[in-house]
């Protein structure tokens, strides 16, 4: 977990470092963080009934790509990338709300991911996992029962990643947008 907490933080100081080269002017054109989405986001009334299939049909083919994907030859180089971009991702976003809202924008900045990412990181870090164990267990595992037990382990833990990503889904539909509202109130 070293090396991709390693990588996390390098790419998140390397999307700190774009946003600040970028300036305050891309930063204020940038999607959710520019001051007339948040105007409308603020009195929107918004359904989880319906904010929920969306955000399901928006992740979960991205998650079900990725999983394929990191089971193949580069599975370690598509965990490493997605830790990647994630880090560069919040690193930008990071600068963009504190310069837009000052230190508020900090606190506009959990609203964007509380509280769906309390189960989206454990997912995370379980695929993190699951890829390198499967990758490093493929090498020494015998044929027979440690074979067998090392896919049983896998589709256990894809089954709980699944089960996490879906409770986060659940999470962003009907309780982030409330929470974000609320803060949208308080940083405006």
């Amino acid at each position: 977990m070293k090396k991709s907490t390693f990588l996390f933080v390098f790419v998140f100081l390397g999307g700190v470092i774009c946003a600040n080269i970028l300036g305050v002017v891309a930063g204020k054109e940038l999607g959710a963080m520019n001051e007339y989405f948040m105007n409308r986001y603020m009195y929107a009334d918004i359904q989880g009934q319906e904010l929920f299939p969306f955000l399901f049909y928006e992740r979960a083919p991205k998650f079900l790509v990725l999983l394929l994907l990191s089971i193949g030859i580069f599975g370690t180089f598509i965990v490493d990338g997605y830790i990647g971009y994630l880090g560069f991702s919040v690193g930008f976003l990071s600068v963009i709300a504190i310069m837009n809202y000052g230190i508020k924008g900090v606190l506009l900045l959990l609203g964007f991911f509380f509280p769906q990412w309390l189960f989206y990181v454990p997912a995370l870090i379980l695929w993190y996992y699951e890829v390198r164990y499967y990758k490093g267990a493929g090498r020494t595992a015998a044929y027979g029962e440690q074979k067998n037990k090392k896919h049983i382990k896998l589709a256990v833990s894809l089954m709980l990643a699944g089960i996490l990503l879906f409770s986060g889904l659940f999470l962003e539909s009907y309780v982030n947008p409330f929470f974000l509202q609320n803060i949208i109130r308080i940083v405006g």
